[in-house]
């Protein structure tokens, strides 16, 4: 048994969370777009894969993680995706860019595993997440690459949602949280450097900011232990 399958048999039914859009029906290709640790910890069998981005959506750590980077006392957070015009509600001061686009990466799952792989995700991802369907482009295509892909998205009414953070806000969060998964900050620097490693400009300005917080967060609190 692989890896692969080791998880997917330990990972119990949950009831599957509410599709915003079409939802995927059993016996179709499914295709997972990964935009926080999806991208670096591939945890279900997969036979393609594609580097490429969404419109209109912007990655943002505002999603409370009780149960893999943080605990029910103390939570970490975690990547959700907010639609640009949410977020300039949010954040007036801060508008998004409406050209951005946010990088991840698509991966169509094994033929023949594509129920047990939506069960093991839905577990996964079950702390406030629902199902949404994107279509994935790459640089130089005139349209997507690959469309109806399912990603899984906190929306903002969901319980676990942090609501309007600043950037130092969530930046102390992450510098201290940590839970069964590893440390929230461990979260942050390894998609991080998995978007650098994958395209040049996959690492957007928010992103980088809130990664040289974290850091100087981290280091203080090293040398105040020191």
């Amino acid at each position: 048994m692989t890896v692969s399958e080791t998880v997917l048999a330990q990972s119990p039914a949950v009831a599957a969370p509410t599709a915003v859009n079409t939802p995927w029906e059993d016996g179709q290709p499914l295709w997972v777009f990964g935009y926080g640790s999806i991208i670096y910890r591939v945890d279900f069998p997969i036979e393609d894969q594609v580097f490429g981005y969404i419109h209109s959506r912007k990655r943002a750590f505002l999603q409370k993680s009780h149960d893999h980077r943080g605990t029910p006392t103390r939570p970490g957070r975690v990547c959700t995706l907010i639609p640009h015009t949410e977020w300039n509600s949010m954040f007036p001061c801060d508008p998004a860019d409406p050209d951005a686009v946010c990088w991840g990466m698509a991966y169509k799952v094994q033929s023949g595993m594509e129920q047990q792989v939506k069960q093991h995700l839905d577990f996964r991802e079950k702390d406030g997440y629902t199902e949404d369907f994107v279509d994935v482009f790459v640089e130089q295509s005139e349209g997507p690459v690959v469309q109806k892909v399912l990603v899984y998205v906190g929306v903002s009414d969901n319980p676990s949602f942090a609501g309007p953070s600043t950037l130092d806000e969530t930046a102390r969060v992450i510098a201290g949280a940590e839970g069964p998964s590893g440390t929230n900050r461990e979260y942050l620097f390894k998609l991080c450097d998995s978007l650098r490693l994958h395209h040049p400009r996959a690492l957007d300005p928010y992103l980088a900011e809130l990664e040289t917080l974290v850091r100087m967060y981290v280091a203080s609190d090293k040398h105040a232990l020191q």
